[in-house]
């Protein structure tokens, strides 16, 4: 009779636990949260979808993507100007892209440039986010 008690007393406190260690997993911790809420308030955008450019600079733009880092520049000091934000920082950020093997200063230096001009809610800050392990 002891035995049973007992086997039931150890059974009763095993499945206790059981169900407070679920009801604990189910609980989102802070972080989880913060990073749920982080994800879900800068939505993803491409560049092409940043407003900004006319037709023919896009045109151009793509051929100097295309052309590489040094027509992209030259690109970047000719037009610039006319490209607003946030769209002239994506392209800014595809030229540090395209320079991080060659010369890695410069585009550390540029990134630095994009990030400090570009606010918390921008649709550029998911990409930042993703490229500061490349360039930090």
């Amino acid at each position: 009779m002891k035995f049973v008690l007992l086997f039931l007393l150890v059974a009763t406190v095993g499945f206790g636990v059981y169900r407070i260690s679920l009801i604990y997993r189910s609980i989102p911790s802070d972080a989880q949260s913060r990073e749920h809420a982080r994800e879900t308030a800068t939505p993803v955008v491409s560049d092409e979808s940043l407003p900004g450019l006319s037709p023919p600079l896009e045109a151009s733009l793509a051929n100097a993507t295309q052309a590489g880092p040094q027509a992209l520049r030259q690109w970047l000091n000719q037009n610039g100007a006319w490209v607003p934000e946030p769209r002239l920082s994506a392209i800014q950020l595809d030229y540090a892209q395209m320079l991080v093997r060659t010369n890695p200063a410069e585009a550390r230096r540029i990134y630095a440039a994009v990030k400090a001009r570009t606010p918390a809610n921008s649709p550029l800050a998911s990409r930042l986010k993703q490229l500061s392990r490349t360039f930090e």
